[in-house]
This record gives C-alpha cells, sequence and structure tokens, in this order.
C-alpha cells in the first residue's frame, strides 16, 4: 500500500507487530510462554488507496462492501462539517427573527394605520356631534320662534276674532249669519291646532301604525299636487314606537326636502322588512344635489343620520345634480 497498488487482501505488518508486543509483555510479566497457546492469526485486510482509484478512473461504488477505503482525501464536509452546521443553523435562526420583525412592523404599521383612522372617524364624529348640538340649539330656538309665531299671527288673531263676534252675537239681529261665521271660524282654529300639534308629534303612529301614517303623508302629498306612490310589504304588524318614530321622520324630512330643494314631482316611498330588519325608501326626480357638500349646510341630513345610527341602522344617500334623489334607510328589528 502507498507505493502504486490500487489494493486487495492485504498483509498488515503493524497488526503483525502488535500481536507480538502483546505475547512479549506477557512473557515479561512472568507468564510462563510454554503455557501461551499457539494462534494463527488472519492479518490480511481488504483495503484499496482511494487516490488510485481516483487515478484509474473506479467508481468507489464498485468496491466491495466492508472494504477499508485509505488516503481519502476529506472534503469540506468532512472538515468543517460542525462549523457548516453550525453557520446553517444561525443562519435560519437570523431568518426566521428577521421574518418575525418583517411581519411585526407589517401589523404594525396597520394597527397605526387603523388607528389613525379611527382618530380620524373620531375627530369627525365629534366635530359632527359638536356641529349637530350648535344646530340643535338653533333650531330649537327656531322652532320655539315658529311655533310663538304661529300662535300669535295665527291662533290668537283668529281667537281674538272669535271673541268679538261671539260678543257681538247678542247685539245683532242676524244671529244665524254670525254663529255660522263664528263656528266657521272656530273650526279653522281646531284645523291650524291639529296640523300644529301633529307636525310637532304624529299620534297617528301610535294609533295607525307605520304603513297607515305615510300613507296618509302620501294623501296630503297628492293634495298639494305631488305625485306621491307608496308601497310595502313584508312589514311587521306590531313595531317598537321608536322604530316607527325613526322611519316616520326620515319619510317626512325626505318628502319635505324632495319638494323645498329638489322642486321634484313626482316621489316614490318604499317600506320592506326583511332578514330582521325594516327598510324605508325615498326616491325623486328632482334636481338633484352634491352630497358631499350637503352634510355641512343643513340639519336635516344629521338629523337623519343621528336618529338611525341612534337605533344601530345606516343610511345611505345617493344623488348628484340633475340626476334626483334617493335615500335607503335600514334599521334592525331588535334595535328598540
Amino acid at each position: 500500500m502507498d507505493h502504486g497498488v490500487v489494493g486487495g487482501s492485504l498483509y498488515i505488518q503493524q497488526d503483525a507487530i502488535e500481536r507480538v508486543g502483546e505475547l512479549a509483555l506477557r512473557v515479561l510479566r512472568g507468564e510462563p510462554a510454554d503455557t501461551i497457546p499457539v494462534a494463527a492469526l488472519h492479518l490480511n485486510v481488504n483495503q484499496v488507496d482511494w487516490r488510485q482509484l481516483r487515478r484509474w478512473g473506479i467508481d468507489e461504488a464498485r468496491v466491495p462492501p466492508g472494504t477499508l477505503v485509505r488516503f481519502r482525501n476529506p472534503t469540506v464536509w468532512d472538515r468543517y462539517k460542525a462549523y457548516i452546521l453550525g453557520a446553517v443553523a444561525l443562519l435560519l435562526a437570523q431568518s426566521v427573527l428577521i421574518t418575525g420583525l418583517l411581519i411585526q412592523r407589517r401589523r404594525r404599521r396597520q394597527a397605526e394605520g387603523k388607528l389613525r383612522a379611527s382618530q380620524g372617524e373620531l375627530l369627525r364624529s365629534y366635530e359632527r356631534n359638536r356641529d349637530l348640538a350648535a344646530r340643535l340649539l338653533r333650531a330649537q330656538e327656531s322652532e320655539r320662534s315658529r311655533i310663538a309665531r304661529e300662535l300669535h299671527d295665527d291662533i290668537c288673531q283668529r281667537m281674538l276674532v272669535l271673541t268679538v263676534e261671539l260678543k257681538s252675537l247678542d247685539g245683532t239681529k242676524d244671529r244665524e249669519g254670525s254663529a255660522a261665521e263664528a263656528l266657521a271660524l272656530a273650526q279653522g282654529i281646531a284645523k291650524s291646532l291639529h296640523e300644529l300639534s301633529y307636525s310637532l308629534h304624529p299620534t297617528k303612529l301610535r294609533l295607525l301604525g307605520l304603513v297607515a301614517t305615510i300613507d296618509q303623508l302620501r294623501l296630503d302629498l297628492s293634495r298639494i299636487g305631488i305625485t306621491t306612490s307608496f308601497s310595502h310589504h313584508d312589514v311587521p304588524s306590531t313595531l317598537p314606537p321608536d322604530l316607527m318614530l325613526c322611519l316616520f321622520r326620515i319619510v317626512q324630512e325626505a318628502t319635505q326636502n324632495a319638494i323645498k330643494h329638489s322642486q321634484a314631482s313626482e316621489v316614490s316611498v318604499g317600506l320592506s322588512g326583511s332578514a330582521g330588519r325594516l327598510t324605508v325608501t325615498v326616491s325623486d326626480n328632482g334636481v338633484g344635489f352634491d352630497v358631499e357638500a350637503a352634510w355641512g349646510r343643513g340639519l336635516g341630513l344629521l338629523s337623519m343620520v343621528e336618529r338611525v345610527e341612534a337605533l344601530g341602522g345606516s343610511l345611505a344617500i345617493h344623488s348628484s345634480p340633475g340626476a334626483g334623489a334617493r335615500l335607503t334607510a335600514s334599521v334592525p328589528l331588535h334595535a328598540a
């Protein structure tokens, strides 16, 4: 070996020397040589020279199993196996840490974005509530002034005329004509009081229900020349008072806006129930408006939004200049 042979079953001199040395040690320790049995040693070992395999192009797979391959040049893996495994483990650990940091950064950015959006929404809600509070105060004072003017300019004046008419009955000859005029005046006053009371709070809701009250509103609009249609289906027979008042006020406000601001000639109202919700839709053929710009100009839209949100519902308005308007409000039936 190590002198050009490829390999084979070769005698190993070193093993023979080691065995002779062991026997010599036993004799030197006092063991009689005659008592040591004679043994036949098999000192041949199947071995090949790895360098000669490479030299002659012999595949190492053809070497018989159990053959000792000597003079093999260690590969990089053989030399640095522990270092390579440590480096790979360190690289994997760093990759896992970097991936975790990237995921954490992405989640943090998402959380920061949601937080900024929530803060912006909260700020807009705060500003809207503050603006709504100011508008409600002004609207309250305006409504009080309107009611005071109605009472003073109309009803109080007519009551004064009625009082004068009643006092003059005793001094007139035509008592029947004066009595008829006083009766007509009293009936007009009663009608005005009824309309004023109805505008403040619709008692028909409690007595007749939401469908009948909206249908009465449709008749009132038809009398003033506005073509109004009303359809309804799957509406429960009994509804919570708060829910009925909310939807009726929305229909009332939407139709008034269609008449006053949209200059509509046709108004359509739809009321439907499905999946535990009640949805009302009001559409018109008016001139339309810019929805975004309209939020800051009037109290009507804000009051409708506040009413719907107070019951856990949602309100959507679709309109554009020259294309009419469509309002949809949806409120859960269990809201009250």
